[in-house]
């Protein structure tokens, strides 16, 4: 039987810091928006709504990008 104690403390390593992880969940959370809103944007009545929000997460994804790599750059 394995050491669950020892267990515990190898799942809650990480390769990545704090900060990166939350960079990376950031930038996912962002890119799955622009896949939502692109669907989204097909049905009639809302499509400049969606399209105007698509617009938006781009935008704030980019930023993210920007910060990821300037961080994974720096490591």
């Amino acid at each position: 039987m394995r050491d669950i104690e020892g267990m515990a403390a190898t799942q809650s390593a990480s390769p990545v810091d704090d900060a990166t992880y939350d960079l990376l969940q950031a930038l996912t959370s962002k890119l799955e928006a622009i896949e939502a809103y692109q669907l989204y944007a097909e049905d009639d009545g809302v499509r400049d709504l969606f399209e105007r929000l698509g617009r938006d997460e781009v935008e704030h994804a980019e930023a993210l990008l920007d910060a990821l790599r300037q961080r994974l750059s720096n490591a």
